[in-house]
């Protein structure tokens, strides 16, 4: 059940930090996840010491009482959080003693206004202008934070600083539209093609990929494989999106699998058809998309299982390999170790998960990666 929650929490982490309106509900799960009355998120001007962005839930905004003219510049937490590295945790004994806490303003006198007093905060982001922090907010009868909620606010910490880093890319975007902007986020590889298949736009990963597997290359015609059989294969499926009556046909015919030579895993390629593109959009001749998901490169799902289950980095890529497909005689060769050696890790990754057979990894997995698909 724990497991289920973290996951939920990573997936509201995500999600929220991507636009405005969803900060709330990744705020909530993370204080439904570590156990708190409240949480904020907040970027404050640091010389002023007033917050400029304030998100909360279970707690009421930081404005609209005195706490902005009043209690803001006195917050003891504050120069504790300045002294803090990007990624580091404050609490409250850090702050100051139970004695000291009776004598202060902020926590005898505002704090108690709305049932609160202890907290636990993340520094996101730290410069001489501002600091950007998300707090848990916890009440006298809930208590100070242990151990064990300072370690889970630390295996939170990595995912928050990513999605806030992703929120920021996405601002700093400025002018690009978007869409665009998100493929280029992706792990997976995307194209915008126009209705002859040139490429209009291709993110990052599909350069990747394209280098990687050897299956096709990028040119100014468009998507040029390797094979024979591919090129036949990619030309019907492109020519059955741009038919007009393609969105009665089957998914399953827009999408197919490019092998590779060396028998490794294939990658799926799927082609989609665009059938709005957007006037203002950075690619307003984009008629098709085509994904390309190759299994072998590190993904979503093999940093879940590192944080779900403690794996370490090499055992939860064998673990997507092995849901893949992949022996371990080939993953072996593959990455350029022993055999013995992904039998070890194999042999850890049960201990540490608790299942018994690579039939029962590659269904877990599977879970995982579609769960992550449909967030």
């Amino acid at each position: 059940m724990e497991s289920e929650h973290y996951a939920q929490a990573l997936d509201a982490i995500y999600q929220g930090l991507a636009e405005p309106s969803g900060i709330t509900d990744a705020l909530e799960s993370i204080r439904t996840l570590i156990g708190a009355e409240g949480a904020t998120f907040e970027v404050i001007d640091t010389a002023a010491r007033r917050p400029l962005i304030f998100h909360s839930s279970g707690v009421a905004s930081a404005e609209g009482d005195d706490y902005l003219a009043h209690f803001a510049p006195r917050n003891p937490r504050l120069p504790v959080a300045l002294r803090q590295q990007r990624g580091g945790l404050s609490w409250d004994y850090q702050v100051m003693d139970e004695g000291t806490m009776k004598r202060d303003p902020f926590y005898a006198e505002f704090l108690p206004r709305a049932g609160l007093r202890y907290f636990l905060s993340l520094v996101l982001d730290q410069s001489p202008q501002r600091l950007v922090a998300v707090t848990l907010q916890r009440s006298p009868r809930r208590g100070h934070v242990g151990t064990s909620e300072i370690a889970l606010m630390k295996r939170l910490t990595p995912h928050l600083q990513r999605a806030y880093g992703m929120r920021n890319s996405l601002i700093a975007a400025g002018g690009r539209d978007i869409a665009t902007a998100v493929l280029d986020l992706l792990k997976d590889g995307i194209a915008l093609l126009d209705p002859k298949g040139a490429i209009l736009h291709a993110n990052p990963a599909l350069h990747t990929i394209a280098t990687e597997s050897g299956l096709f290359r990028l040119d100014s015609r468009g998507i040029q494989f390797g094979s024979s059989e591919l090129r036949s294969r990619y030309a019907r499926v492109f020519s059955t999106v741009m038919r007009d009556d393609a969105l009665a046909d089957s998914d399953a015919a827009l999408d197919f699998l490019a092998p590779r030579p060396s028998g490794l895993p294939a990658c799926t390629i799927s082609l989609r058809a665009l059938r709005h593109p957007r006037p203002a959009s950075d690619c307003p001749d984009a008629a098709v998309m085509m994904l390309v998901h190759d299994p072998l490169r590190d993904s979503a799902a093999a940093h879940l299982l590192q944080d779900l289950h403690g794996l370490t980095r090499a055992e939860a890529q064998l673990a997507c390999a092995l849901s893949a497909g992949m022996t371990a005689v080939e993953y072996a060769a593959h990455r350029g170790v022993k055999v013995t050696t992904v039998y070890t890790h194999l042999k850890r990754t049960r201990e540490k998960t608790g299942w018994r057979s690579v039939a029962e990894l590659t269904r877990r997995v599977h879970q995982i990666s579609i769960r992550l698909r449909e967030s």
